[in-house]
Parts: structure tokens; C-alpha cells; sequence
């Protein structure tokens, strides 16, 4: 599908009228800021502007039809509340952690920081197991040092990145559209260290840069969720990381921010 400069001027225009319109009866539903800054990343970052229209476009019909759909349950007297939409619009987050590192912030970021404890703790773990010591490793590192930077804490407290955040959120002092730069920051740092991690292990796998056959050997003591990785090998394990990063994009909406 291709559009024109006036059609996707079209589009914009009508999802930001609706965007107006529906923030009247529920803004935290329908972030007019939020788009924007999704829109503004995409472009700064060269993505695939008709992905992210058509995203953006089914996203909206989905609050649309849920925001409507709980309205009419309200005034039939059923209670239902207009926050479940929130809640309705994110369930493909559900599977993974929601780590509730601070009260104020967004339900995405929350589950987000979830996604990449559990990528740390295992995919990210195959990764370094792979090409430690090997000439590879130096396209990984900086990559690896910004997964690390939000997956990866001590004891009980949050990781680096997510003090960071946390910080920011309470500087804005209530001011959401800080609040919500600093946490489409986050998504889209992390997102774009993410897919090019992808784009290196597609490449390592094409060029034959690894020992496609050997068998991961990961501490299981050391880091006890990559029992199921350690059945690989390092080709099938690299795929592995290729597909859940490919999921996590996906399921936060980054797919057309980061490119495909």
C-alpha cells in the first residue's frame, strides 16, 4: 500500500481531530501528546510512516470501540469504568512482568521494564555467551551496555535507566507531556538497541560468524531461566533472540519507529 504526501496529511488530520475530540471525555484514554511524540520518532528516525499510520489507525478504532462499548455499560447501569479501556488496549503487554517501580508511571513502561528484566536475565545471557571473546563481540557492546543499563539491577533496587526515569517523571511535576518524552525516550532507546542486536545476529548467522552447531553452555546456577536456551544450539539460539525481540517490538508498538 502506498499513499501520497496529501493523503497521509489526510490521515494525520483526522487522527488528531479524533484524538481532540475523544480526550474531552478521556484524555489519559486518548493521548493527543503521546501520538505525537510517536509520529515525531518515526520520522527522525526514518521508519516506515505507513506502518505506523495503519498502527496508529487500528489502535484508535480499538479505543474507540471500547470507549463507546464501556460508556453504554455505564449508562445501562453496569459500572464498568471508563479506566478498563486503558487496561483492555494494553492485554497484549499482559504476558509479560508488570513491575511496579512507581506509582505514577504509564502501565506500558511498567510492563516494558518487565519484557527486558526477563531478556536480560535470559536471551541477552545467550547472547554474551556466544560471542564473548570473540572478534563479534565488539559490534554487541555498546548494544549489550544499553540493554544492561535497564534490565539489569542490584538487590532490590530499580535498574539505571529506570531511576533515571522515575526522576523524570517526578521533575515534570505533573507536566504529561515531560512525563510522556521521557518515557517514549525509554521505549525507543531501548527499541532501537534492541533491533540492532537483531540486525547483528541475522547478520553473524548469514556470514557464518559463529559455530552454528556448538551447544550453549550457560550457568544455570548463575542465571536459572536459560535452562531451555542451554538445549540449543548457538544458530537456533541467536533465532531464538531474533524472535522474541521481533515480538517485544511488536507488542510496544515499535515496529515502525525502529523500521522493519
Amino acid at each position: 500500500m502506498s499513499l501520497n504526501i496529501q493523503e497521509v496529511n489526510e490521515i494525520l488530520d483526522k487522527l488528531r481531530t479524533e484524538y481532540k475530540n475523544f480526550s474531552k471525555e478521556n484524555p489519559k484514554a486518548f493521548d493527543l501528546a503521546g501520538f505525537e511524540k510517536r509520529y515525531l520518532q518515526t520520522l527522525q528516525m526514518k521508519g516506515n510512516v505507513i506502518r505506523f499510520l495503519n498502527d496508529e489507525v487500528s489502535f484508535l478504532e480499538q479505543l474507540k470501540a471500547k470507549h463507546k462499548e464501556l460508556i453504554a455499560k455505564k449508562e445501562a447501569g453496569k459500572g464498568a469504568t471508563i479506566n478498563k479501556i486503558m487496561d483492555e488496549a494494553i492485554s497484549k503487554l499482559e504476558k509479560y512482568p508488570k513491575i511496579d517501580f512507581h506509582p505514577i508511571a504509564k502501565p506500558e513502561i511498567r510492563y516494558f521494564y518487565g519484557a527486558l528484566k526477563d531478556f536480560g536475565e535470559m536471551e541477552l545471557q545467550a547472547l554474551i555467551h556466544i560471542f564473548r571473546g570473540t572478534p563479534e563481540y565488539s559490534m554487541f557492546n555498546d548494544l549489550i551496555h544499553t540493554i544492561e543499563r535497564i534490565a539489569i539491577s542490584r538487590g532490590n533496587m530499580s535498574s539505571a535507566r529506570i531511576i533515571e526515569h522515575t526522576k523524570a517523571l517526578l521533575d515534570a511535576n505533573g507536566n504529561q507531556m515531560q512525563m510522556e518524552k521521557d518515557t517514549q525516550d525509554v521505549l525507543k532507546s531501548t527499541s532501537l538497541a534492541l533491533k540492532k542486536i537483531a540486525d547483528h545476529c541475522k547478520e553473524c548467522i548469514i556470514k557464518k560468524r559463529i559455530s552454528p552447531e556448538l551447544p550453549m553452555r550457560i550457568d544455570e546456577k548463575t542465571y536459572p531461566k536459560t535452562v531451555e536456551l542451554n538445549k540449543l544450539t548457538h544458530k537456533t539460539a541467536l533465532e531464538s533472540i531474533i524472535q522474541k525481540i521481533e515480538i517485544i517490538l511488536e507488542d510496544f508498538r515499535m515496529t515502525a519507529i525502529v523500521g522493519n
